[in-house]
């Protein structure tokens, strides 16, 4: 024991099947799901206590699966998200035992359930659509981002772990009431066995000793913060954290737990009222109105025993870096895990976190509720303990799914199983899982996202939206800065990854549109031709597949940012944005900011600075030289703004200055001296202080036509090592006598991360620099691309 991961990773460990990201390979990996698998360990026992309790720990089996030890059954698994201890003390021995795991194929497990009864799935790309009836990932089923990986096996190592009478499997967190000078607190400590003994002691360094009674499994206490530091979302405040350490005993002083506790004290809730422009939906934290910047967050990889605790930490702290201030778990992956959670209670990440269902519809009967009620009884406790949870969803697209998407009609549902399907929904999302959400917390909870189709004028007047008109749609690039939902929880554009990105899994002789690989890494249905269609319109048309790539991005970028500076110019009415989305599970060509191996596309270097905290932001629905300052600080602050107008060549054509007491919204900053440049081209640089005194810069073309002079030109790039910046670090020195459009740098070696991205050069000397974490590049590692 002590290992972990899938049949499909030791079929690949052992070289029986190649790398399923490659190519067209994945193909290859899809008989694996037709098969039942074995596993099988054995561990040395030198000596078993007759007093102690011995469990057999399974933090995860995925997904359908019998233990035995020593040839006899000792548990069984349905749920990936479950975490399971088998009582093991009566089937060990000393000296050598034996493990084996007996694991059903998921389309094995369910196929009967699915050929009897219809729920629709249009994601699983399979013959028999099994996921409804499977409580494991949905995105493994396939989607239109991702391969389908039907995974077997353990995404943690299991182990044998050892007690006296009883032991702590989990603990809940919440505050209860949050006044100006006390902060009552609810901890709940939830024991593997139902109690032999109702009084226990319960130590804390922070609050005391206390007798305290229990119930069933759960052992309780009540206490209070005088003067409490509160936890606040980045931006708002400080991330301040209680650290505690709590001893659990009996009356006669056996110690059933000891551990380092770590919680924060903050109050959320949800107002979804009636106003002027339709219905609400506002995040308050700790009494104040939060406008949510983020995106959307899927696993970072197909296998869910590769992703690493040091991989989920960069994740939060690259989203920290972007100036996000909310991410959300969405529904067809899996729940977050504790490292995620602790970086963003940290940095402080607020997290929106849907429930594991996400576009499908699910049965409702005893069994499939008895087995998602053991799921909330694990996940929600943990989750909703970290002060940066603050709001749950019940599932991602399922009910505009079954409103919307016809699955009526394309199914052949008749009116009798329509009728079943949506007491299912019922039973699920508006009666078991807000029971387990209330019972367990006071977080707020919506049983579905979105809550209003994109389409109709009025659908973005109320709760949250997932606007898909231009991508799923044949709504114009420009309608994104105008359909805007009161919370917009998804919307995005698709591009390709960087060049170093798709040599992982191809070849250059297989770059083209038209190519298998390609096509195999496009899973949308209108993919690539859609992302051809904006980029020709904003662009123009080009056979040269690396400009075309070049082309994507900037695309994307263009899509996103402007509707995003868009979303923030519309607050109040609009309280929120999350793109979608963050990350890759695979190299492929998607919605993601961020690449299956970290690679920063363009949207990510323009999203980071729309986001700041403090940001000046071209309006996006207007060619004018119109700029807006945008201000999410709670306090006001004194601004000193510099604006720098120049002509192409570099020549300065105007300097303006001003300072002004910055509050939170926006206003327009240098209106009338830009108005004489909305016709010429130009480049507008502003330079501002933050509300923490930093000083900020934009620097940007205005170009009213394209300029044609410098299509043949090539600038001067050096390469030098900086080691003042920091190890495995350097810069590239640009030297252009033309100017620069969305001047982009890339590395055709993994691990390259630059400072400043697509960005517009003026004539003169440039330095951007960059780290590395491989293999040091040399100047010919480096390619460039500009407009």
């Amino acid at each position: 024991m002590g290992t972990k991961g899938s049949v499909q990773e030791a079929l690949i460990a052992a070289k029986y099947l190649p790398d399923p990201f490659v190519g067209s390979n994945e193909a290859k990996f899809q008989w694996i799901e037709n098969y039942d698998w074995t596993f099988e360990a054995t561990f040395d026992l030198t000596q078993i206590d007759p007093g102690k309790e011995y469990d057999l720990d399974f933090p995860s089996l995925d997904t359908y699966a019998k233990v035995y030890l020593n040839g006899f059954l000792c548990g069984s698994g349905e749920n990936a998200f479950v975490h399971y201890q088998f009582d093991v003390k009566k089937l060990l021995k000393q000296g050598k035992n034996t493990v084996k795991v007996v694991f059903t194929s998921p389309v094995n497990a369910k196929k009967a359930e699915a050929q009897n009864f219809l729920y629709p799935a249009p994601n699983d790309v399979g013959s028999i659509k099994v996921a409804p009836y499977c409580r494991k990932p949905q995105y493994q089923f396939g989607w239109d981002w991702s391969l389908r990986m039907t995974t077997i096996g353990f995404w943690e190592p299991a182990s044998l772990i050892s007690y006296e009478n009883n032991r702590v499997i989990g603990r809940n967190i919440r505050t209860e009431k949050l006044t100006d000078s006390t902060a009552e607190q609810s901890f709940l400590l939830e024991l593997r066995e139902e109690c032999s003994e109702t009084t226990y002691i319960w130590e804390s360094v922070l609050f005391g000793t206390k007798e305290v009674q229990s119930w069933d499994t759960h052992v309780t206490r009540k206490d209070v913060i005088k003067n409490p530091e509160l936890w606040w979302p980045r931006g708002q405040g400080k991330q301040h954290l209680y650290n505690d350490v709590w001893t659990l005993k009996t009356l006669d002083g056996k110690v059933l737990y000891t551990d380092t506790v770590t919680f924060g004290v903050r109050t959320t809730e949800l107002v979804q009222e009636k106003d002027k422009w339709g219905t609400s939906f506002q995040l308050i934290i700790n009494g104040l109105a939060i406008f949510c910047k983020g995106a959307d967050y899927i696993p970072d990889d197909i296998f869910p025993a590769r992703i690493t605790d040091e991989q989920l930490r960069k994740s939060v702290a690259t989203m920290a870096e972007c100036n996000f201030n909310m991410i959300r778990i969405w529904g067809g992956g899996m729940y977050a895990k504790e490292e995620f959670l602790d970086a963003c209670d940290e940095l402080g990440i607020m997290v929106w976190h849907d429930f594991m269902f996400a576009c499908a519809m699910y049965p409702g009967n005893e069994s499939f509720l008895k087995n998602v009620s053991a799921e909330l009884d694990q996940q929600i406790p943990r989750l909703a303990s970290h002060p940066s949870l603050v709001y749950f969803n019940g599932n991602n697209e399922v009910d505009v799914a079954w409103k919307n998407w016809g699955f009526q009609q394309q199914y052949k549902i008749s009116d009798a199983h329509q009728k079943i399907i949506l007491d299912d929904y019922n039973k699920l999302f508006k009666e078991l899982i807000p029971e387990k959400v209330s019972y367990y917390t006071r977080i707020p909870y919506v049983h579905t996202s979105p809550l209003s189709n994109w389409g109709k004028e009025d659908f973005y007047n109320h709760g949250t939206q997932h606007y898909w008109g231009v991508w799923h749609g044949k709504d114009p690039m420009n309608d994104m800065t105008k359909k805007i939902g009161r919370f917009n929880a998804e919307f995005g554009f698709q591009s390709f990854p960087e060049y170093s990105t798709l040599k992982q899994f191809s070849d250059t002789s297989e770059w083209s549109l038209f190519s298998a690989t390609m096509k195999n890494h496009q899973k949308s249905y209108v993919g690539n031709s859609m992302i051809a269609k904006h980029s020709d319109l904003l662009f123009g048309p080009t056979d040269d597949f690396e400009q075309f790539v070049y082309f994507s991005q900037l695309t994307q970028a263009k899509a996103v940012e402007s509707a995003v500076v868009a979303h923030r110019l519309n607050a109040p009415r609009c309280s929120g944005t999350l793109f979608w989305q963050f990350n890759d599970c695979w190299p492929a060509i998607s919605w993601s900011s961020i690449d299956y191996y970290g690679n920063w596309k363009a949207l990510n270097y323009r999203i980071r600075d729309a986001y700041a905290d403090v940001a000046i932001v071209k309006d996006p629905a207007t060619d004018a030289c119109k700029y807006f300052i945008i201000s999410d600080s709670p306090e006001g602050f004194l601004c000193q703004m510099t604006c720098e107008v120049r002509d192409l060549k570099g020549a300065l054509l105007g300097t303006y200055q001003c300072k002004r007491a910055i509050m939170q919204g926006h206003s327009t900053v240098f209106e009338q001296e830009l108005k004489a440049f909305d016709s010429i081209n130009c480049n507008i640089k502003i330079t501002w202080t933050d509300a923490l005194s930093n000083l900020k810069q934009l620097s940007e073309f205005h170009t009213i036509k394209a300029n044609t002079s410098k299509q043949n030109y090539r600038p001067t790039i050096s390469f030098e090592l900086n080691r003042k910046i920091r190890f495995q670090a350097g810069a590239i020195v640009i030297e252009t006598t033309e100017p620069l459009e969305d001047f982009w740098i890339s590395s055709v070696i993994p691990g390259v991360h630059f400072e400043e991205n697509f960005i517009d050069l003026l004539p003169g000397i440039h330095s951007i620099s960059y780290t590395y974490n491989g293999k040091k590049p040399e100047l010919t590692d480096f390619t460039t691309n500009w407009r």
